[in-house]
């Protein structure tokens, strides 16, 4: 398996992946994970005019995808996995799928809970998502924050969170 990228983002499919993460990366295949998208016709179309030609798209309900990588569907190909919550990613560690690495791009800037915190310009993170990164954390999974493919990544993003959701 040729897991490229792991992402997190709000949006999933949008024009920052699009034009940036997976011409930079060479993706031939963009996974998004999303029950609602997976199951609502339009939703998935909508992702599918937004990921450019000759790249592949699956939009997958998490036990789907699960299935589909334990099972090395996409083993020949360059794959870019999309996600709107760690939880996912979570999700997938726990099933002995391989995450090295996660980038944090658009997080928690759409749905808002009482308990989010502001970590940068483009991550709010609310309680369950802090428990899940902590998690990913603890599981040796390196957690970034990058928005771009050529931004600085906030590195350390795990000791940033904590520091951020203490004050």
């Amino acid at each position: 398996m040729n897991i490229l990228n792991c992402r997190v983002d709000d949006r999933l499919v949008h024009g920052c992946v699009a034009t940036m993460w997976v011409p930079k990366l060479h993706v031939e295949r963009v996974l998004c994970i999303d029950d609602e998208s997976a199951n609502n016709p339009m939703l998935k179309n909508a992702l599918r005019m937004a990921t450019p030609n000759g790249v592949f798209l699956s939009v997958l309900t998490h036990e789907k995808a699960v299935e589909n990588l334990k099972a090395d569907r996409y083993q020949n190909q360059a794959v870019m996995i999309v996600a709107k919550s760690p939880k996912t990613f979570l999700t997938l560690v726990d099933n002995g799928i391989p995450v090295p690495s996660l980038t944090l791009g658009n997080l928690g800037n759409i749905d808002k809970t009482a308990d989010s915190v502001v970590i940068s310009r483009y991550i709010t993170v609310n309680d369950e998502e802090a428990a899940a990164l902590e998690q990913l954390h603890e599981k040796g999974v390196r957690l970034e924050a990058k928005l771009q493919p050529a931004d600085d990544a906030i590195a350390d993003f795990y000791q940033v969170m904590k520091d951020k959701r203490k004050s």
